[in-house]
């Protein structure tokens, strides 16, 4: 245990954390330094939220000697007694503060979903202000689910963490105005080719070599699903359950009900909603519903699934390779959700909208088209129309690759602007 403590606290020697790129988020994260409250990171393995913890050390260590800083990996199998015991919590602490001679005030717990029961510790430690501050992520939506919620009320601060979202790639790759932005559409239009093909997890945005980004992709892929759902849930029927994600993903913006995907995956209903859960809970897909004013029918309503990252969807389905409306619609759904909209949804009423979004009393509409032409112009345009027939919308909106027109009260816009 103390050599995996020394390993992932090499900040105890005073040299600060580098290769570390501009998140968005990071800068509420900083005035969250100012309360005692616990600091809460949520989202899909690999997307950056341990990198995110080491730029809030980075700037901790200006304030406070480095070795009061302590961040624990749970997820590093050295942990394994604590996983089941979190009274060890305070062993582990023990031995840190032993090794550093410094008492710990300020403690990062990283994927803490690992230990059972970990809020109890965390509760109590905050309670009798034993850290001036704690952090703690996790990449399953379910170890912040109502019971903890309840438990840690009033106490934490939650941000959620998505891999790298356009606006973080054009800001990494120097193009942060927008006479850049239009000087360099070459290069812009490269950055969202390699989204669409690659994904845009932080350490595949590193690698060159394209066999270790598939490796890479892949062994996330068998992460998330054997420890965020197989192994979480205990789950039997492995087979089944991995049919009924790759079914999913390969037909991802396609229109389902939980009936018509147990169906296809060899299933029932209910075990392919309870799966679809799991699945969400993991942040490996989203599951979206069709629009409507009541609850109630939103809950019984058809659906659409997207995968967290287009990377991903290639090395999961190789169909992608040559469907580059679906990647297009599934990549332009993932911005969309990292803009921290209150609700997408999608409609059906009278044609299709792609995505109907939310925000207070304010209603949106967006279409997606890789590129509009003769034949699918008219269908794109005329479906603002009838969505219009049902709610009021302050914007609409065709998002395509690369072309831009106005045409009434409808925009076309290149992918690169709107998220820009």
């Amino acid at each position: 245990m103390e050599q995996a403590i020394m390993k992932q606290n090499p900040h105890w020697n005073g040299k600060r954390y580098l290769h570390l790129q501009e998140r968005s988020v990071f800068e509420r994260l900083l005035n969250n330094l100012q309360t005692r409250h616990i600091q809460i990171l949520t989202g899909i393995r690999r997307c950056g939220k341990s990198s995110i913890f080491r730029m809030l050390i980075n700037e901790l260590m200006q304030q406070t000697s480095p070795k009061s800083i302590l961040f624990l990996n749970l997820d590093d199998p050295q942990y394994f007694e604590v996983w089941e015991n979190p009274a060890l919590f305070y062993s582990i602490i023990e031995t840190a503060e032993k090794i550093a001679g410094e008492k710990v005030q300020y403690l990062f717990l990283d994927e803490v979903q690992a230990v059972t029961r970990w809020e109890n510790f965390v509760k109590s430690t905050y309670d009798s202000e034993v850290f001036k501050k704690i952090f703690v992520t996790g990449s399953n939506y379910s170890f912040l689910n109502n019971e903890y919620s309840i438990l840690l009320s009033g106490r934490y601060l939650a941000n959620n963490v998505f891999p790298f979202s356009l606006k973080e790639l054009f800001v990494n790759n120097r193009v942060t105005d927008y006479l850049t932005l239009i000087q360099e559409r070459p290069s812009v239009l490269r950055i969202i080719d390699n989204c669409l093909e690659w994904g845009c997890f932080p350490e595949i945005k590193l690698q060159k070599n394209n066999d270790i980004k598939s490796n890479l992709l892949t062994s996330y892929f068998d992460s998330i699903i054997m420890k965020d759902c197989v192994s979480r849930h205990q789950i039997a029927d492995i087979a089944t359950f991995k049919k009924l994600l790759l079914y999913s993903i390969s037909n991802a913006g396609a229109i389902f009900s939980y009936k018509s995907l147990g169906v296809a995956a060899g299933t029932n209903e209910n075990t392919a909603k309870k799966y679809i859960d799991i699945l969400n809970g993991s942040y490996i897909i989203q599951d979206i519903s069709n629009f409507a004013f009541s609850l109630k029918e939103n809950v019984r309503n058809s659906h659409k699934i997207y995968a967290a990252d287009t990377g991903l969807m290639n090395v999961i389905s190789y169909r992608f390779f040559d469907n580059k409306g679906a990647l297009f619609e599934n990549f332009v759904f993932n911005e969309l959700q990292k803009q921290n909209h209150e609700k997408i949804t999608f409609a059906t009423n009278s044609g299709e909208c792609d995505f109907v979004i939310k925000d207070g009393f304010d209603y949106q509409a967006v279409q997606v088209c890789y590129e509009l032409t003769p034949e699918n112009s008219g269908r794109e345009f005329a479906d603002f129309s009838n969505m219009e027939k049902d709610i009021k919308l302050s914007r609409k909106t065709i998002i395509t690759y690369n072309q831009e027109q106005q045409t009434g009260d409808i925009e076309v816009v290149p992918v690169w602007k709107y998220f820009f």
